[in-house]
């Protein structure tokens, strides 16, 4: 997966007219940057807008777009928020019909980007339909694994650095598969590394911030080996850092039973991949719920989700104070 194979570009130069959308943000991002610096070599700003249609008008950029441009070749003009081209409902009406007669004929010194960050646009619409007749749109898609992959592969052949695959999981697991955070958390490492180096799983738990849900599996892992004080010492930890017990305890309940049902599934003669595919879940979850169930029975994970249960419907209906019922709970986990 590359961003920079220039998918902005139509027989090798610039559109008039682009509707960037979907829900990968670094890469609509990515691509806003390169447009502008395509259109404006010099990095020159004075013929660059950028508009917010939640607090302009559609005339307004369209005003802009028919703007001859002063010092560049071309007059940029970034739109976000097109809500206009989705089907939800606009803060204010826009003068699509105008803009409907601008890309038929859209002015050859100015380049017209319009952003929303949807995952699709709305077909029914004229507008829509003629955009994607006279316009270059190009959907921003969140990568799979495979490709978050390769983009790790591909970065640390540039400084001849390695990295094993388990690390590589562990990285894209903390990183929540977030593109945007993926390039800046391996950046650091691979400055941190050196030119040349093993970057391993050590320096990645060290550098990269660590999920409230990778929390929840290290309580988990404490519980799993039976130690109490421990997992106690960071739920308090956790508490400090502003989360909710009752947050806590749904991730726990959704550890237990990831655990449960890898455990089945396994048995079953499931392999890992089929496991995430079936239950839903984000493959190194799965990995890490399958090995952590290898230290219980199936009846011990069957009770321990009867004990969150309980202890569920006890904080949610007050019967008890919420501390001591998850603490409780802590205790009761660590002996099965």
């Amino acid at each position: 997966m590359c961003v920079l194979n220039e998918p902005w570009l139509h027989n090798g130069k610039l559109a008039s007219v682009y509707v960037l959308h979907g829900t990968e943000k670094y890469l609509l991002e990515t691509w806003e940057r390169e447009i502008v610096k395509a259109a404006n070599p010099s990095g020159d700003q004075f013929d660059v807008m950028q508009l917010d249609l939640q607090e302009t008008s559609l005339d307004t950029a369209l005003d802009e777009a028919e703007t001859v441009p002063f010092f560049s070749e071309y007059r940029t003009v970034i739109v976000k928020n097109a809500q206009f081209l989705t089907g939800t409902k606009e803060k204010q009406k826009q003068n699509v019909d105008r803009l409907a007669e601008y890309v038929v004929q859209p002015a050859t010194y100015s380049v017209l980007v319009l952003i929303i960050e949807s995952e699709k646009l709305d077909e029914r619409k004229k507008i829509v339909k003629r955009l994607k007749e006279r316009a270059i749109v190009l959907e921003a898609k969140k990568p799979s694994q495979a490709e978050l992959m390769r983009y790790v592969n591909d970065a640390l052949s540039r400084e001849q650095q390695k990295m094993e695959r388990a690390t590589m999981e562990r990285l894209l697991f903390l990183c929540q598969d977030d593109w945007g955070k993926l390039v800046r958390e391996l950046e650091k490492l691979q400055l941190y590394a050196g030119p040349g180096a093993m970057i391993p799983i050590d320096i990645v738990n060290d550098l990269v911030p660590r999920t409230l849900e990778d929390n929840v599996f290290q309580l988990s892992e404490l519980l799993v080996k039976r130690r109490a004080d421990a997992a106690l010492r960071l739920v308090r930890d956790l508490e400090k850092q502003g989360q909710e017990l009752i947050g806590l305890l749904g991730l726990l309940a959704r550890q237990y039973r990831n655990m449960y049902l890898a455990k089945q599934l396994t048995e079953a003669g499931y392999g890992e991949k089929q496991i995430a595919s079936k239950i839903g879940a984000h493959p190194y979850t799965i990995k890490l719920a399958t090995q952590a169930s290898r230290g219980f029975s199936e009846a011990q994970l069957a009770q321990a989700l009867t004990l969150i249960a309980d202890a569920d419907e006890a904080m949610k209906t007050g019967r008890g104070d919420k501390q001591i019922v998850f603490d409780t709970l802590v205790c009761q986990l660590a002996l099965l």
